[in-house]
């Protein structure tokens, strides 16, 4: 039987970040990640926020995620709303602010990036594992668990090789596989079932895109009377290509072919496309014949740690990629999921309940802003006030409607989470709190 101070279940950006976070936060813990994968796997996600990059400094990967030339993103464009003309969403220009030099450009504008997974989650993989994390290239068969008055707790895993595994802490950032939170706790879906379609493409017309208002270094996002549609460029280090696909419900996509996808989505017709979809490619570049799938996505588990585990990333909850803020919140969090199993083992009882208050009221912010986009409210500046209005009662900032929106939706409101002072008075959060609809969680208590 093998022993670890903390074994973390998925090696993707949640499971990196986790483990970079504990060797950060005491170097002399043993740290281990069980994932199968191969360098060369898929996953969808390839739009990254400036969130992202934040995180990823936190755990000190800035640096290597820099060096591998992804391509550069300056925001996103937006179709949604009572017009039809695209609006935006744009990276400032900062100073002396600590976002990472190496995401900036020559004349200081903050840059995020798009990633073909199976090169990017690799990166962050073996990064940890030259800093001292063992990676066990299996997947786990069994989970032994026992209960307790504090609930049930985890004894060990078993993988499919027969190997046993035990720890002090375990933290699941196995995705949707939920490898541990499966056996722990439950999963509760959040909002209307909604399924997705993609594939990968080299044939988008991007000099019409362009003339049509988007553009190749942002993430171009439009609403449509059946759901929405993303194109998503990958740059030199994604093979030129572009993930182009589309949101919408289990009956609309279950139809979809990629010989009619332009008669459900005929606003293909801004990215070239007027007669199906265009040299569809799978991520490696190869022809297909055939979209990917991805099932309903949006759900939550009903509890995010227990006695001697946690939860992070799609283990934990995920709400919508309307915001491409999966990664984000991934990241995030198992830097956060991380930090807490360390500081536990040095007697600290209180960091799991720390992050899983700041997960529920992620939760519920998300869940607000992305109500908007499926709401009857097609009001531009209406959707912005909101999150005005959320950066002032949850986060005592006083932020400007451009501002607000790309603060909340690019998840830099998580830093945060660093804090334990809140300089917003108490009684003013709460008032403003209870008049935007959020949750008593959502104001400190761990829920």
């Amino acid at each position: 039987m093998d022993f670890f101070d903390i074994l973390i279940v998925g090696g993707g950006p949640a499971g990196s970040l986790a483990a970079a976070a504990a060797l950060k936060t005491d170097p002399s813990l043993s740290v281990a990640i069980i994932d199968p994968d191969s360098d060369n796997h898929h996953r969808i996600g390839e739009a990254l926020l400036t969130g992202t990059v934040m995180a990823l400094a936190d755990a000190d990967l800035d640096d290597v995620v820099a060096a591998a030339g992804f391509h550069h993103k300056i925001g996103a464009t937006y179709v949604w709303g009572e017009t039809r003309e695209p609006w935006y969403v744009n990276y400032p220009r900062t100073e002396n602010d600590g976002y990472p030099a190496a995401f900036k450009d020559e004349t200081g504008y903050r840059r995020s990036i798009h990633v073909p997974r199976n090169v990017f989650d690799p990166i962050l993989r073996r990064e940890v594992q030259r800093r001292g994390v063992t990676i066990i290239a299996d997947k786990v068969r069994t989970v032994a668990t026992s209960e307790s008055a504090a609930g049930t707790g985890i004894l060990s895993v078993t993988t499919d090789s027969g190997r046993r595994v035990r720890a002090k802490r375990y933290i699941d950032c196995s995705g949707h596989s939920l490898a541990l939170a499966r056996h722990v706790t439950k999963r509760s879906p959040i909002g209307a079932a909604r399924v997705a379609r993609y594939a990968y493409t080299r044939d988008i017309d991007w000099d019409l895109a362009a003339a049509k208002g988007f553009d190749i270094h942002r993430t171009n996002i439009v609403s449509t009377p059946n759901g929405w549609i993303w194109a998503i460029h990958l740059g030199e280090a994604g093979g030129n290509l572009t993930s182009l696909g589309f949101v919408s419900t289990p009956d609309t996509l279950s139809k979809l072919t990629l010989e009619n996808c332009t008669d459900a989505f005929p606003e293909l017709e801004h990215f070239g496309f007027e007669n199906g979809y265009r040299g569809p490619r799978t991520f490696e570049g190869k022809p297909t014949d055939k979209f990917y799938g991805h099932p309903d996505y949006s759900f939550a588990c009903d509890t995010l740690h227990g006695p001697n585990w946690s939860l992070a990333g799609d283990a934990a909850l995920f709400i919508d990629p309307i915001l491409s803020q999966g990664v984000t919140l991934a990241v995030h969090y198992g830097f956060m999921r991380g930090r807490a199993a360390a500081l536990e083992l040095s007697g600290d009882d209180k960091a799991q309940s720390n992050a899983t208050s700041h997960y529920l009221r992620e939760g519920a912010v998300l869940r607000k802003v992305v109500g908007e986009w499926y709401g009857n409210n097609r009001a531009v500046s209406d959707w912005r006030m909101g999150t005005v209005m959320t950066s002032k009662a949850l986060f005592g900032e006083d932020l400007d409607e451009v501002t607000a929106f790309r603060w909340i939706t690019n998840l830099e409101n998580l830093r945060h989470d660093y804090d334990t002072y809140h300089p917003y008075p108490d009684e003013e959060r709460v008032k403003i709190a209870r008049a935007l609809g959020f949750e008593g969680h959502l104001l400190g208590d761990a829920g």
